[in-house]
């Protein structure tokens, strides 16, 4: 994997006349995982001075941060057809919050911004979509339209409740023509579906985010090269296609065994894996972790995912638009190349929990289902103006064929085995805090799904976490 934005990291490390590192600690630290949370845990620690191992399951960095731009041509069959002069995003497209975590990085890097309109929205009634303005243009005079925007606005005060959100929009009387797009503002964005989520634990979430609330996503640099560049120096200590199967940490110092059968030593565990791999028993644990941990990671999900991108020849949904949500079977297509290129006719499917293992089951015919849901919201026009692969048949005259289009089934992916992290009904913040909690000072948890800021789900909460999480290492260090 190459990167053209190699910069300094933000925290540097002591010069060769520094007297020494900043804490003398002769064991070593194993980080598992290297996404955006287990790069940074990994550095904060290495900027200290402490010896750390990272170790990787997959063949590349980022975890659920993958951009197409670091991906071999060969790796998806729409690659070398795809014409988009901008980033294309598999996994985390965007950010939360010109002053979030990952907001202030790219700040310092003073990478170029495009920040995505939400008022250019549009929402899906009664199979057609429109924007927020007032009627014939728009759903603005709806009343349905209106009481969905209304409960969306007001998913804070819902902290507490033990319902669902579907049971809460059926007790707040919204009506049911407006529920799939609801489903597309909070389910799906949240990672599942509006009947398995939890309303409190959201509600709870929502309260405690802080920051501007502002959609942006980067205009010339791919997300996954930004982790890249930002933890350079954390590279070399990653050892990548290296699963760890199981962890003893009753012993000293702590076995790790990797699903080949090779073991490797630490002294001090950071375990970043997401909530399915811990849920389905990917990395065992020796001794059993605390029943705290294990009855509110009971309390937390992580639905299937899956992510498109297809070019058209023209925009049809409109130049403006920023999000179209709320369709029956995709509730959110993205117009990625708003406001980055001149050529803004390219949508992004972002499909979470039960829609999307639907999707999972047609593997490669999946792309004829969601054309078919465009064609019924803008009248046959997905079909008609979707790019194709133009080849040169036997009489030599140059023929359409296939759509272009790459696709990315989270669910799939053996280390990783969906989206995010989502509360259930029933859950609190309280859960994310007890599957974050240190296992007597030797087993750490990090990862967006243990995000306590109300980040929990994005790279923020990510990063967020293992701010938390290397505090928490260091401690133990200092205070044995």
């Amino acid at each position: 994997m190459t990167s053209g934005l190699f910069l300094p990291g933000l925290i540097t490390r002591c010069a060769p006349d520094d007297p020494g590192p900043e804490i003398n600690y002769n064991g070593t630290v194993a980080v598992i995982g290297a996404g955006a949370a287990g790069l940074y845990v990994a550095d904060i620690l290495r900027n200290k001075g402490i010896k750390v191992v990272v170790y990787e399951a997959g063949d590349q960095i980022g975890g659920r941060v993958k951009s197409l731009r670091n991906q071999p041509a060969n790796t998806y069959p729409g690659i070398p057809h795809l014409s988009s002069d901008f980033p294309l995003e598999l996994g985390a497209s965007y950010y939360v919050g010109t002053d979030s975590r990952l907001g202030k990085v790219v700040q310092v890097y003073q990478l170029a911004t495009t920040l995505i309109d939400t008022a250019n929205n549009h929402f899906v009634l009664d199979g057609v979509p429109k924007s927020s303005a007032a009627a014939p243009d728009g759903w603005g005079s709806d009343p349905d339209f209106l009481a969905a925007m209304s409960f969306r606005e007001n998913l804070k005060n819902l902290a507490g409740s033990g319902q669902s959100v579907q049971q809460a929009i059926d007790a707040a009387g919204v009506g049911t023509r407006a529920h799939n797009m609801l489903n597309g503002q909070i389910g799906n964005f949240y990672g599942s579906e509006n009947d398995l989520a939890g309303a409190g634990a959201l509600g709870e979430e929502e309260t405690l985010r802080t920051g501007d609330g502002k959609i942006l996503v980067l205009r010339g640099n791919p997300m996954q090269e930004l982790l890249i560049s930002r933890f350079n120096g954390v590279l070399p200590l990653v050892k990548l296609n290296t699963p760890i199967s199981s962890i003893a940490y009753g012993p000293e110092p702590i076995a790790l065994t990797a699903a080949d059968g090779a073991t490797y030593q630490a002294d001090k565990v950071v375990v970043t894996v997401p909530v399915s791999v811990l849920k389905g028993g990917g990395i065992s644990f020796s001794p059993g972790l605390p029943g705290s941990f294990t009855g509110s990671l009971a309390k937390l999900g992580m639905g299937a995912s899956f992510r498109a991108i297809i070019e058209f020849k023209r925009n049809f949904w409109g130049e403006s638009a920023g999000f179209i949500l709320g369709a029956e079977n995709v509730p959110e297509f993205m117009s990625v190349g708003l406001n980055r290129s001149t050529f803004n006719a390219t949508l992004q499917v972002t499909v979470n929990g039960p829609r999307a293992a639907q999707l999972s089951l047609l593997g490669g015919a999946a792309i004829e289902s969601i054309l078919e849901e465009l064609d019924l919201l803008y009248a046959g026009q997905g079909t008609q103006y979707v790019r194709r692969i133009t080849a040169t048949n036997d009489q030599g005259n140059t023929v359409e064929t296939d759509p272009i289009f790459v696709q990315e089934d989270w669910t799939t992916r053996p280390y990783i085995m969906g989206g995010y992290s989502y509360p259930m009904p029933g859950a609190t913040n309280e859960d994310r805090v007890n599957i974050g909690k240190s296992v007597i000072g030797k087993l750490f948890f990090a990862g967006e799904a243990t995000d306590t800021t109300g980040n929990a789900g994005m790279v923020n909460g990510a990063l967020s976490s293992a701010e938390r999480c290397a505090e928490e290492v260091v401690q133990s260090i200092l205070n044995p």
